[in-house]
């Protein structure tokens, strides 16, 4: 019995050893915390009365900036990437720093995005977003699966359209 007990304090000891090693969250997000150079790849198709279209937008270069988004060190993050006139608007996502990268809560984007041809598309889009390995690299990379709506002008005509598609991120740390 006394055997049983003494291996089972052992093991109690390790296990609580072991999960105190590691850096916590708030040592995660201080890796992310700063201001970027960010690449907005979109990969967009609009669906209208049964076509599907591919939707030409240039890569936008802009910046962002993460911020923590509270001070209960618990690895919470805003990110912040600066809209370009003319061309996006702001997005605000919310995020959480740990061992397994900088997860990025699922956003809306209701603004516009102009295209290739300089049109404007007035978009009211889902961002499913997908976790950030946090490199020493100071790179985050990655994507969001995107569903929702849009309002394009056609011929004069505003048509409102199905839009689907994947957006890449792809943001270096600006060294002060």
């Amino acid at each position: 019995m006394k055997t049983k007990t003494l291996l089972f304090s052992l093991l109690a000891f390790i296990v609580f050893t072991l999960s105190s090693c590691g850096p916590n969250n708030e040592e995660y997000a201080d890796k992310v915390v700063g201001n970027y150079n960010i690449t907005i790849t979109p990969y967009l198709t609009v669906k209208y009365e049964g076509q599907a279209l591919p939707v030409t937008i240039d890569e936008i270069k802009t910046t962002c900036s993460i911020t923590k988004a509270n001070a209960d060190d618990d690895g919470s993050v805003i990110m912040k990437i600066n809209g370009i006139n003319g061309v996006i608007n702001d997005i605000v996502m919310n995020g959480y720093c740990s061992g397994l990268g900088l997860k990025l809560e699922d956003s809306k984007y209701d603004g516009f995005i102009t295209t290739e041809n300089n049109d404007r598309i007035e978009c009211d889009i889902i961002l499913k977003n997908t976790t950030a390995s946090i490199s020493n690299a100071k790179v985050l990379n990655w994507n969001s699966t995107v569903t929702g709506k849009c309002e394009i002008n056609y011929i004069g005509l505003d048509i409102t359209c199905d839009v689907t598609g994947t957006i890449n991120y792809y943001a270096t740390m600006i060294i002060e």
